[in-house]
Protein backbone atom coordinates (compact mmCIF):
# COMPACT_ATOMS: atom_id res chain seq x y z
CA UNK A 1 0.00 0.00 0.00
CA UNK A 2 1.13 3.65 -1.03
CA UNK A 3 1.88 6.59 1.14
CA UNK A 4 -1.34 8.57 2.15
CA UNK A 5 -2.08 11.29 0.02
CA UNK A 6 -3.27 14.77 0.95
CA UNK A 7 -6.62 16.06 0.82
CA UNK A 8 -7.99 17.55 -2.67
CA UNK A 9 -8.90 20.97 -3.11
CA UNK A 10 -12.63 20.34 -2.84
CA UNK A 11 -11.79 18.37 0.79
CA UNK A 12 -9.99 21.04 2.24
CA UNK A 13 -12.89 23.85 0.99
CA UNK A 14 -15.54 21.82 2.56
CA UNK A 15 -13.51 21.43 5.88
CA UNK A 16 -12.92 25.23 5.75
CA UNK A 17 -16.61 25.72 5.36
CA UNK A 18 -17.05 23.13 8.43
CA UNK A 19 -14.92 25.51 10.22
CA UNK A 20 -16.14 28.66 9.06
CA UNK A 21 -20.03 28.04 9.83
CA UNK A 22 -18.94 26.51 13.95
CA UNK A 23 -16.64 30.17 13.69
CA UNK A 24 -13.91 28.55 13.78
CA UNK A 25 -11.88 29.55 10.84
CA UNK A 26 -9.93 32.10 12.14
CA UNK A 27 -8.25 29.89 14.80
CA UNK A 28 -4.54 28.47 14.19
CA UNK A 29 -5.59 25.03 15.66
CA UNK A 30 -8.38 24.51 13.66
CA UNK A 31 -6.02 25.68 10.15
CA UNK A 32 -3.17 23.43 11.17
CA UNK A 33 -5.64 20.23 11.64
CA UNK A 34 -7.18 21.23 8.09
CA UNK A 35 -3.52 21.48 6.79
CA UNK A 36 -2.61 18.12 8.27
CA UNK A 37 -4.97 15.82 7.68
CA UNK A 38 -5.00 12.85 4.92
CA UNK A 39 -8.05 12.55 4.60
CA UNK A 40 -11.52 14.14 4.96
CA UNK A 41 -12.96 12.48 7.89
CA UNK A 42 -9.85 12.86 9.80
CA UNK A 43 -10.53 16.75 9.27
CA UNK A 44 -13.81 16.58 10.00
CA UNK A 45 -12.54 15.03 13.56
CA UNK A 46 -10.35 17.24 14.57
CA UNK A 47 -12.67 20.21 13.63
CA UNK A 48 -15.17 18.40 15.65
CA UNK A 49 -12.90 18.10 18.37
CA UNK A 50 -12.06 21.86 18.43
CA UNK A 51 -15.30 22.74 18.50
CA UNK A 52 -16.18 21.03 21.70
CA UNK A 53 -13.39 21.82 23.34
CA UNK A 54 -14.02 25.54 22.72
CA UNK A 55 -17.85 25.54 23.13
CA UNK A 56 -19.04 22.62 25.06
CA UNK A 57 -16.27 22.64 27.87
Amino acid sequence: MGKARNLCKADKKELKTLADDFGLLGRKDVQEAIKNSKTYAEGQRAVMRIYTKTYME
